[in-house]
């Protein structure tokens, strides 16, 4: 019984540090080519995480529209880059999102972090559109 708490603590654990970044000071467009590829995979992870049934009922009605827009936010920052380096780029944050899936044993231990990531993101995008 002690190994699945702590088990179940040391996810929650690597989940919040992962997603701990402090967005609000986080300028998307000074992230270089892995800041993007990592915030992007994070970004593919909520989104994939939010699609599986036993984590849906466990969703917020918010909870899917702001990982949208995180993902809009980071498919805007992409942008910078020439179409062939944006292709390699979601190959890579696709990578980097399967690796996340496969280090979570049980996905919906990820949906507090991915809510707060999420949002975050979000948020920055508003106040970029809002300019």
């Amino acid at each position: 019984m002690l190994f699945p708490k702590l088990k179940h603590s040391l996810i929650i654990t690597l989940l919040l540090t992962i997603f701990s970044t402090p967005l609000q000071a986080l300028d998307i467009d000074k992230l270089n080519w892995t800041e993007t590829m990592e915030e992007w995979g994070q970004v593919l992870f909520c989104q994939r995480i939010y699609k599986i049934p036993s984590v849906q009922s466990r969703l917020y009605s918010f909870d899917v529209e702001h990982c949208d827009k995180a993902g809009q936010l980071m498919l805007n920052a992409a942008t910078r880059y020439p179409a062939q380096e944006q292709i390699q780029l979601k190959n890579q944050a696709e990578r980097h999102a399967a690796r996340l899936s496969g280090n979570t044993a049980e996905p919906y231990h990820s949906v507090p972090a991915c809510r707060t990531y999420c949002r975050d993101l979000a948020e920055t995008l508003d106040k970029r559109n809002e300019r």
